[in-house]
């Protein structure tokens, strides 16, 4: 039985969830959506509607998923340890969470078979395939649902091949860059709302004569239709607002001392020369793959290369160690590094004092000024081998905890649990493994060391300490961004993409949109 307390706008989400059984739960981050989840799948057990349902996670939100049902049902409760963290957690016969090795998930599975909730991440999906279909589920959620927004994705593939009769998406960016991502998501949850591929194609997409993607239409259509099966409500909402901090966000503005800037430069020239490589090819740089985060492939031709060079160019203002980094890597495994970085590293002897970097003495000053004053401060990067170089900074400042996509699900448990229960504990350093889920409401500051590519992924950093469990009455974000640089050209570039999902998600701006491709080469000329 559901033994929590809900506010006046999460019983309509519930309500919704138990009349139309396959919905998109698209509230905002903080919100509650999981609370919201619980309480009404313990409807549905309590009136004996299902008899289990599997939740599916990003990896490190297994345990909170676990926790959160303790904390707001009667289950029966064990404690268990993970990484020596104590967590309460419900009996097993309950609530199993896949974990661990081989072996030890082929018995939870095992034992799922028997549990009113099976949590399991996504990687599940490919690695423990048969037993995860071998579940007698009637109902299954997807939390963060753009896990399943890439269609040629493999596990995007398996998941839409599990449509048990209750289907719940939750996630509060349901468009991240793209209204494709949303048709991909409503074709797990109710495929006839959004129609056929080619229809919604014509119906909404602008496309060029080469068929890219060159902008977006009739938004305001596309989200009558979406709400049909999707129940959204934002932080911005009067009816929302008053359970939630305010939010204050700053951009802060760092400056290159020149020699940095003579390197940065010289970045921008070979960008340049890309460019015009792409433009004598009849080529065109597929702006919104670059901004989703899509990394070059081999033979990914001219567009590869200014992505490379642009790649290069963020290393450098997050801090010139991570070019070199990038290099090294190259010649160890070129899996990982960057062939310009190292071909680039090779040719200059000019390059700045490798220790230096003005965006990090940027950050160590914020963070110096924040933990002062007796706050706990969340930093988010893109990269994880920064992580080891802002530690090494602001260690000084109080202990601190890495939490990275490398860690596993149990060493992300401990390095959540010891920043939220241990107070010398002053400071969480996150790559974007930390973006999507985590409830971090002990935060007061939260920093953007960089942008992330994806508008979807900066509005779920954004939101990790805007939550209802917050004692702050306002928090703040901070985005330090280097000036007269192509960060503030992302900056602008992630505003054009809020104002895509804002009308498709929320109703609100325009009824089309087109995509950005000129900025790039704007920038470039005012550079020099």
């Amino acid at each position: 039985m559901f033994v929590g307390k809900l506010h006046p706008y999460q019983t309509d989400g519930v309500a919704r969830i138990l009349s139309d059984r396959r919905l998109l739960v698209a509230y905002s981050m903080g919100t509650g959506k999981t609370v919201m989840t619980i309480a009404a799948l313990e409807e549905l057990l309590g009136q004996g509607e299902i008899r289990c349902c599997v939740i599916l996670v990003p990896n490190s939100l297994k345990w909170q998923w676990a926790q959160a049902i303790a904390n707001f049902t009667d289950a029966p409760r064990r404690t268990v340890k993970v990484r020596g963290v104590s967590l309460t957690v419900p009996a097993e016969n309950v609530c199993v969470v896949i974990n661990g090795t081989p072996p030890k998930r082929r018995q939870q599975w095992e034992a799922a078979q028997h549990a009113d909730y099976v949590i399991a991440s996504y990687g599940s999906v490919l690695n423990d395939w048969k037993y995860l279909c071998a579940v007698w589920a009637d109902a299954l959620v997807l939390d963060e649902a753009t896990a399943i927004k890439n269609f040629a994705a493999q596990t995007t593939k398996r998941v839409k091949k599990l449509k048990p009769p209750i289907r719940v998406a939750l996630t509060g960016t349901p468009v991240e860059n793209r209204p494709e991502e949303v048709f991909s998501i409503m074709e797990w949850v109710n495929e006839k709302i959004l129609g056929r591929w080619d229809h919604f194609d014509k119906s909404f997409i602008t496309r060029n004569w080469f068929g890219g993607v060159t902008g977006y239409k009739n938004l305001d259509l596309l989200h009558r239709n979406l709400s049909k099966a999707m129940i959204r409500k934002s932080r911005l909402d009067p009816e929302v607002a008053k359970y939630l901090p305010a939010v204050t966000e700053t951009t802060h503005s760092v400056q290159l001392d020149k020699t940095t800037r003579a390197i940065y430069k010289a970045i921008l020239l070979d960008l340049q020369a890309a460019m015009d490589e792409l433009t004598e090819a009849g080529q065109e740089l597929d702006i919104a793959a670059y901004y989703a985060g899509v990394r070059p492939e081999a033979g990914f031709g001219a567009q590869g290369k200014v992505m490379a060079r642009m790649q290069a160019a963020r290393l450098l203002l997050d801090h010139p160690q991570l070019l070199m980094d990038s290099a090294v890597a190259y010649h160890e495994t070129k899996a990982e590094g960057s062939e310009y970085a190292a071909q680039f590293a090779a040719s200059r002897t000019d390059l700045p004092d490798l220790n230096h970097s003005p965006k990090l003495n940027a950050l160590d000053e914020l963070v110096a000024t924040m933990t002062a004053e007796g706050a706990k401060v969340a930093v988010f990067t893109d990269y994880r081998r920064l992580l080891p170089y802002l530690s090494a900074r602001l260690e000084k400042h109080g202990d601190l905890v890495l939490f990275h996509g490398q860690l596993t699900a149990d060493k992300k448990a401990a390095a959540l649990a010891k920043f939220k229960t241990d107070p010398e504990c002053r400071i969480f350093l996150s790559t974007n493994a930390g973006g999507y889920g985590l409830d971090l409401p002990e935060v007061q500051y939260l920093i953007n060391y960089d942008l992330p590519y994806s508008n979807g992924l900066l509005a779920q950093r954004n939101t990790r300490h805007v939550r209802a469990s917050s004692t702050f009455d306002r928090v703040h974000v901070v985005n330090l961004v280097v000036e007269d640089s192509i960060e503030e050209r992302v900056q602008a570039t992630l505003r054009l993409r809020q104002s895509l999902s804002q009308a498709v998600v929320d109703g609100r701006g325009a009824g089309s949109l087109d995509v950005d491709v000129e900025s790039l080469s704007e920038h470039i000329g005012n550079s020099f």
